[in-house]
Formats: C-alpha cells, sequence, structure tokens
C-alpha cells in the first residue's frame, strides 16, 4: 500500500499554486515564453494565464515580467522575484510536508 499527498496553496476558496503551477513556472524560466511552457505541459496558453492570473492576485503584483530580446514574441519572459519567492516556498513547504506524510504513513500503516 502507498499515499499520494498532493499540496496544494489556496486563497478564498480558489486554487492559487499547485505542482501543476510549479512546473509551468519553471519552464516558462526555461521557455522563456509562457506560449512555449504551455505547449511543454500540453495546456492552453488560456489555461496558463488563468494560472498566472491566480498567483498575481495573490501576490498583488505582476508573477512575470517581459523583457525586451529576440524571443519568440520578440521579448523573453521570466518569472517576478515576488513569483520567484513564492516558488520556493512552496517547494520548501512540499518537501518538508511530504516527509511529516510519509512519516505518519509509515507510523501508520
Amino acid at each position: 500500500m502507498d499515499y499520494c499527498a498532493n499540496i496544494v496553496l489556496v486563497e478564498k476558496g480558489a486554487e492559487v499554486f499547485s505542482a501543476e503551477t510549479l512546473e509551468l513556472l519553471k519552464l516558462i524560466d526555461t521557455e522563456k515564453s509562457i506560449k512555449g511552457a504551455a505547449a511543454s505541459m500540453k495546456i492552453s496558453s488560456a489555461k496558463a494565464w488563468k494560472m498566472i492570473r491566480a498567483i498575481e492576485k495573490c501576490l498583488g503584483e505582476s508573477a512575470v515580467v517581459k523583457s525586451r530580446s529576440e524571443g519568440v514574441d520578440g521579448y523573453n519572459v521570466h518569472i517576478s522575484p515576488a513569483c520567484r519567492g513564492l516558488l520556493s516556498k512552496y517547494e520548501d513547504f512540499n518537501k518538508k510536508s511530504q516527509a511529516a506524510v510519509k512519516e505518519l504513513f509509515d507510523r501508520i500503516f
């Protein structure tokens, strides 16, 4: 027997951050493009933007920053420092939560 524990951050009942959000943000930094990140995940650009807007609503500021370059659309996109901070906190919380859940699971089962 095994278990699955997914950490999802919510605000006022709405999903703000999940493993899928984490993957999107990391791909945005790698691909330098929201469209490219969405394509890599096989999700629509509209869904990617919906996830980004949820983060921005929580942060109270932009989650992505455009910089002029020779990117796909004439610019590159990066995640903002505030968004990078949230990403880091989520990863830390997720790692510690998973360790605690595993310990509890092993103790009970």
